[in-house]
Formats: structure tokens, sequence, C-alpha cells
């Protein structure tokens, strides 16, 4: 974002709704330019456009203290570019699993905002254990996608329900396409983690997916955390905006 777009986002969060014509005044530029400011962080999901003006996104006050409001912000553009990419492997009929990364969770908004045509917008069905990629679908009820949520403990910093490989119903699952992204990943070695309690989750959905697609922008290649998730080996297609 914009240095201009930040302030927006951070003014309308403190006030909760204002006109175009104040934050162009606010901001000193014209009230075009605050209409494409607005129509852009709209469309990231950072504030709703309304009549007039635009107004913040009433989100739970643990979501906002979490780290996942700032990961979803980091290298926006390039998630983006990936998700729009990675659509295109998405076809009518398949089952697939999206994780609760910041990058699936924009897989899962370009599904959502997808024609009822388009891939991925049609016939489909969702598995994920993430509470977020749950409500950006929850949207596309006329797009016949069918949305499953792998059960859990919820887990407040990533937003998504860990333990399901004690969940005997794990067996059940054979997923034809699975999209996950990473902290890290080292070609040599595989993808890596800081968020330990998810690691079995995408094991067991990797193991089960008859293609693994990873989806990760480059500022994550060549990086470590703190476990290993996925060997190299089990990666399919890898994605990136490089």
């Amino acid at each position: 974002m914009r240095e201009r777009q930040q302030k927006i986002v951070d003014y309308i969060q403190k006030v909760g709704i204002v006109s175009i014509d104040d934050l162009a005044e606010r901001y000193e530029v014209s009230p075009f330019t605050i209409r494409r400011d607005i129509d852009y962080l709209a469309q990231s999901r950072l504030l709703v456009r309304i009549k007039g003006g635009a107004q913040r996104i009433e989100t739970p006050r643990q979501f906002r203290e979490t780290r996942l409001p700032h990961r979803m912000q980091v290298n926006l553009t390039q998630k983006e570019k990936i998700a729009a990419k990675a659509l295109e492997f998405i076809q009518p009929g398949d089952s697939i699993f999206l994780d609760g990364s910041s990058t699936i969770t924009c897989l899962a908004r370009a599904i959502a905002q997808s024609g009822p045509d388009a891939a991925g917008g049609h016939d489909i069905t969702v598995v994920t254990n993430s509470a977020l990629i749950s409500l950006e679908l929850s949207e596309t009820a006329n797009k016949n996608i069918r949305l499953i949520g792998l059960g859990g403990v919820f887990d407040p910093e990533t937003f998504s329900f860990i333990g399901f490989d004690t969940d005997p119903y794990a067996d059940a699952f054979y997923i034809d396409k699975a999209f996950f992204s990473c902290t890290g990943l080292i070609p040599g070695e595989g993808t890596y983690e800081n968020a330990a309690f998810n690691r079995n989750t995408k094991r067991q959905i990797a193991e089960r997916a008859s293609k693994v697609y990873m989806l990760v922008d480059s500022s994550k290649i060549g990086q470590r955390a703190l476990n290993r998730v996925l060997s190299t080996e089990q990666i399919d297609v890898l994605i990136t905006e490089n």
C-alpha cells in the first residue's frame, strides 16, 4: 500500500466512518484520488466502501490483536498475483484443500470473486481448517461450492482449527489438489513453519492429496523457520511471482 492508503486504513479504524470529501481535505488530494484509494482498499478487504465514503470492517478484537492482519498485508500484490495464477489450476469437479495462510486466503478471495463459469468458481468442494477461508467462501453459496470445515482446537494465532491428526475421520479425506503456503522454503530441503501445531494437518493432507501446490512469494525462498513440514519431493507445483 501507499503510505496515504495505510493512513486512511488507520484513520477509519479509529473513527469508524468517514466521507470522501473529509479524506480528500485531510490528505490534501482530490476526491478522485480518494475514491481510487477506497476502491483498492475495499477490494483488499481493509475497509467497506459506502455511498460517499468508507467505513471500517468490524472484526473481532482477538483478530485485530493477532499478527495475522499484518501478515495479510505483507507482499499483498505478489500474493494476489500468485493467487490469480493458482486459480487457473482449479477445475470444475475438483476437491481442494486450502490452508489458513495469508497467501491461501488471497486464493480463497480470488475464488469468491471469480464468476460462476471461471476456474474455481463452479462445482468444487473446498476442505479447510481455517475460519478465515470459511468466511471468504461463505459469500459463494450461489456458486455451487461445497465447503467442509475440519474440526479441532481453535488456534487464535492463525485463526485455524488444529489437531486434525487426532481425528479418526481424517482417513476419509482424499483431496484432488492441496494448496499450501509456508513461512520458508529451502529448495533442497522443503517447507518450514513457525506454527508447530499446524504441521500435522498439512502433512496428513499432503499425504492424501493427488497433487500438492505450494504458493510462495519469492521473499520466503531460501528462508528457514522453526519446523520442517513438507519435503521438496512432496511438492508437485510451485507457484511464485518470480
